[in-house]
């Protein structure tokens, strides 16, 4: 006789919990920024849209791809001093993580 708790399904809070982290914390992030280099940061419904949209593509990525916009972001959100010191722009940081974001999904994509 087989249990109904073996054949049961398990529930799947983990995936949408690490995509809830990424959207408060990367997602908006990287909107806000972006939508700073437009003008457009004081419009909330456009930056919780880009947010969602930029979560939505890093939780489906693997641990690595997120460490390093994890650090992309670390970086942008240095103080002017720093980012001086270590000869870094802004504006490049945010292409950068842009560019990591992106680029798997392109390559996705373009590659079929």
């Amino acid at each position: 006789m087989v249990r109904n708790e073996t054949l049961r399904e398990k529930p799947r809070i983990k995936p949408v919990a690490y995509a809830v982290v990424i959207f408060v914390t990367l997602g908006l992030t990287i909107a806000n920024e972006t939508l700073a280099q437009l003008g457009l940061q004081q419009n909330y419904v456009i930056q919780f849209s880009l947010a969602l949209v930029l979560a939505a593509l890093l939780a489906s990525r693997n641990a690595l791809l997120i460490l390093c916009v994890i650090l992309g972001v670390l970086a942008m959100n240095m103080p002017e001093p720093s980012l001086a010191r270590y000869y870094l722009d802004r504006d490049i940081l945010l292409a950068f993580v842009c560019a990591i974001v992106l680029f798997p999904s392109v390559y996705h994509l373009l590659g079929r």
